[in-house]
């Protein structure tokens, strides 16, 4: 179940993180409530199936073969862009990798699959 927190619910139902969900004709929980965002750090299954967040690190789809050799092959290709990158922000960012997660936006920061969420930590401030 692939879930996404933040608000408004405007802002949500744009965000970049769904482009391929999207495309793929997954649906999306949108939680736009503070609430939310406390509730699905303790709740990380439901009925059986695990609730996946579409902002953070470690999303994956399902692909077919061609799929998956056009992404080894770009990922090959964008391999020196990545190591330019995190040279360039250094500690500001964790790591620069390619991603199969985005349609049509050229990047995303991603929260690590541990840590706090993006909407979290706005909450928290």
């Amino acid at each position: 179940i692939y879930y996404i927190t933040g608000e408004p619910k405007r802002s949500v139902e744009t965000s970049p993180f769904l482009e391929k969900l999207k495309k793929k004709g997954y649906e999306v929980l949108y939680m736009v409530d503070p609430i939310d965002e406390y509730c699905i750090q303790q709740l990380k299954e439901f009925d059986g199936k695990k609730l996946l967040s579409a902002t953070k690190e470690g999303l994956e789809m399902e692909e077919d073969e061609d799929e998956k050799k056009a992404f080894e092959e770009a990922k090959a290709k964008a391999e020196g862009l990545c190591k330019l990158m995190k040279e360039v922000l250094d500690d500001k960012v964790e790591k620069v990798v390619v991603s199969n997660r985005l349609a049509d936006s050229p990047c995303c920061l991603v929260t690590g699959e541990y840590g706090w969420s993006a909407n979290m930590e706005r909450i928290m401030k």
